[in-house]
């Protein structure tokens, strides 16, 4: 029996229990091997099961203000990444740090002007200086 033919029989549920355990490093490739995948990758169901595993004290409620996206489980998920393995925030996590840091990324690469304040320049130059492990790439893609 193949290995294609073995993960094919097996049920949604219990991929996203696998993949989860997947480090995120990895999640680009594995979402390229089958279009089923890749499907998994971009709906909810991964990435809140993601979020539930990997960051259980995350408040599910907690709503931030302007222009960051709500309720959307990739970009939170996301976001949390950011604030603990690339600012490293110890203790409980400031999910908040990571959604200005996404934002502040996607600023820059839309900008095709630099900002008026030299200030916000340095800080966007400082985030966008940082690998965010295959941020831009699927399945993360527009994270």
């Amino acid at each position: 029996m193949s290995v294609d033919s073995s993960f094919g029989k097996l049920p949604d549920h219990l991929l996203i229990e696998i993949f989860i355990r997947v480090p995120v490093s990895e999640w680009a490739q594995i979402s390229c091997v089958k279009k089923q995948w890749a499907n998994l990758f971009r709906g909810e169901c991964l990435w809140q099961a993601a979020l539930a595993t990997t960051y259980p004290l995350a408040n599910p409620a907690k709503r931030w203000p302007g222009p960051i996206p709500r309720g959307l489980s990739k970009r939170r998920f996301a976001a949390l990444y950011v604030s603990k393995h690339i600012f490293s925030l110890d203790g409980e996590i400031d999910e908040i740090v990571g959604h200005t840091y996404l934002f502040l990324k996607e600023q820059l690469e839309l900008s095709t002007m630099p900002p008026s304040s030299s200030i916000l320049h340095g800080t966007i130059i400082g985030f966008s200086s940082i690998p965010l492990l295959k941020i831009n790439q699927s399945p993360m893609e527009g994270v």
